[in-house]
């Protein structure tokens, strides 16, 4: 199911770069210092530790800095931190340098006891912190959580101002990725207690140290403006003065303002992206999503293998993307999308590595072969099914392309659909009750396999169909605690599991999500990452 902000990453695509050069013996024509971003949603949050929604994210990641940045999508550079620390002990210590003389915007000086301060604060079961289970890894975070332990027992330690030194339960490959995430940003103290619940709820109630700061921004603001902030530690690096962010929730709207020059970067929707393809400003990259239909096992029909196998082969997922959608988004090759994880030994990307045909696969012809086999094998003629799914446009008109298709090449097959509102059709698929298939969707919060082959382990409460394997299990739980120091064991785990849930149509892969967006050509620099939003802190015009 798709988790309220994010998840993470397929890539970052870096806009063109490119030279100013000034003409010989004249002075150079003033070059731009500001942009105006789309943003799609309102902004219900500037607290690192309570922020739920993408937009939020977009403006913190511009305005806030932790330990480090993500440059691509899999590639971290240092931000507060020196350098990428290596850790020790079994992978389990992580000793981060800091910077020195680092400075919050308000002048206070930003030290290894933020992050600490900050990290208890998540953990901290009063917080209620959207994203507690993320800091899990580090030692002691569970048992905090669940109220057994005092937060101060938490595994991160401020051995002196610049050095902040973590300790974690046992070896987590991907924890790189969640220094680089919201949650692990540092905090101010002295600021956060001033303003108590009140903190992050407006521009003038929080303290920034990234490379801008937030103006002019209440929970009812429609827009605001970043500016470039005089107290960062890399202010050279910031070439834009400011940036104005406007809400723009309507895509028609966003497009007339972009193509009037008052927006000059925005995210199409639906069918612009197809429209919009020739434009010079048009961008597609990968959003590390995948939707998939999860079969719920505790339904008779849909434990039977013939049943499910059929059901996937009717769906042409090339039509699905390209005539249904028509929003960017491409065919699948199964559990992962594209851009998660590289094969260490040769290089190649996982999905494809990994993929099974057959279970991404058209064929009505042989779908028809494995629905008689498996209505025989259930004794029936005919199945109505329930399929579940949100009540968004992409999910229902994808559900009626598969219900149309069902009913076109299955004789007896009959899915009925059920739009829910997100939340419920979540709580519904949690429940494991109520639905033969679920329709929905995961988006990596950061870059590791971990993230969705999770979502077919036995009992998670994110296993939307309630799928159990117990080969897959174990190969699951190797990758996380037998092979986790080993990354291409690793990876092999991953990619047997894979296989062998792909083989047992375990879910039905319907496409893998792209984020489609128009950038004026002359704005350089800008990079982006779907957990993230996109990054300005390069950012820069041409003339």
């Amino acid at each position: 199911m798709q988790k309220s902000i994010r998840g993470f990453i397929g890539t970052t695509l870096i806009l063109v770069s490119g030279i100013i050069l000034a003409g010989c013996g004249k002075s150079a024509s003033k070059v731009k210092t500001t942009a105006n971003i789309m943003e799609q949603t309102d902004i219900s949050s500037l607290d690192s530790s309570q922020i739920t929604d993408v937009g939020a994210l977009e403006t913190v990641n511009n305005s806030q800095e932790g330990l480090y940045r993500l440059k691509s999508n899999t590639q971290l550079v240092p931000g507060i931190a020196k350098a990428i620390v290596k850790p020790t002990n079994g992978q389990t210590v992580y000793t981060f340098k800091l910077r020195k003389n680092l400075k919050w915007s308000n002048g206070d000086p930003l030290t290894a006891a933020d992050f600490v301060y900050a990290w208890q604060r998540a953990v901290n079961p009063k917080t209620k912190a959207a994203d507690a289970y993320m800091f899990l890894p580090i030692q002691n975070a569970k048992q905090i959580e669940k109220g057994q332990l005092p937060i101060s027992k938490l595994g991160a330690k401020a051995v002196n101002k610049t050095t902040l030194k973590v300790t974690l339960a046992q070896p987590t490959p991907y924890f790189k990725y969640l220094v680089a995430a919201v949650p692990f940003l540092p905090l101010n103290q002295k600021v956060v207690e001033k303003f108590g619940s009140a903190y992050g709820t407006s521009a003038a109630k929080t303290v920034f140290d990234g490379p801008f700061t937030v103006q002019n921004w209440t929970t009812s603001s429609v827009n605001w403006t970043l500016k470039k902030n005089p107290k960062y530690w890399d202010k050279k690096s910031v070439k834009l003065n400011s940036v104005k962010f406007e809400v723009a929730k309507s895509p028609e709207t966003a497009l007339s303002l972009y193509q009037s020059g008052k927006l000059d970067n925005i995210v199409l929707a639906g069918q612009q992206a197809a429209q919009e393809k020739a434009n010079k400003g048009y961008l597609s990259y990968p959003s590390g999503e995948t939707d998939y239909l999860a079969y719920n096992f505790r339904s008779k029909a849909m434990r039977n293998a013939n049943i499910r196998k059929a059901i996937s082969l009717v769906i042409n997922r090339k039509t699905l993307t390209q005539n249904v959608l028509k929003n960017g988004s491409k065919a699948p090759y199964g559990l992962a999308p594209e851009e998660i994880s590289k094969n260490p030994s040769n290089g190649a990307d996982f999905a494809k590595d990994s993929s099974v045909k057959e279970s991404v696969a058209y064929n009505p012809t042989l779908a028809k072969k494995y629905w008689v086999k498996g209505l025989k094998q259930l004794g029936v003629k005919k199945l109505n099914l329930q399929l579940v799914c949100y009540d968004v446009d992409a999910f229902k008109n994808s559900a009626e392309y598969i219900q149309a298709n069902a009913k076109k090449y299955l004789k007896g097959a009959n899915i009925e659909i059920n739009a829910q509102p997100k939340v419920q059709a979540i709580t519904t698929m949690q429940k494991k009750r109520g639905y033969d298939i679920g329709f929905t969707n995961w988006i990596a919060s950061y870059p590791d396999l971990n993230e969705f082959f999770q979502l077919l382990n036995t009992n998670n409460v994110n296993n939307a169909g309630n799928y159990s394997n117990k080969t897959y299990d174990q190969l699951y739980s190797n990758a996380n605690v037998k092979d986790v120091t080993s990354t291409q064991k690793r990876y092999d785990d991953f990619k047997q599991a894979n296989q062998i849930a792909m083989k047992d149509q375990a879910i039905a892969a319907l496409n893998q999500g792209q984020i489609v967006r128009l950038n004026k050509p002359g704005l350089k620099g800008i990079t982006y990452a779907p957990a993230q939003g996109i990054s300005l802190k390069n950012a820069y015009w041409t003339k």
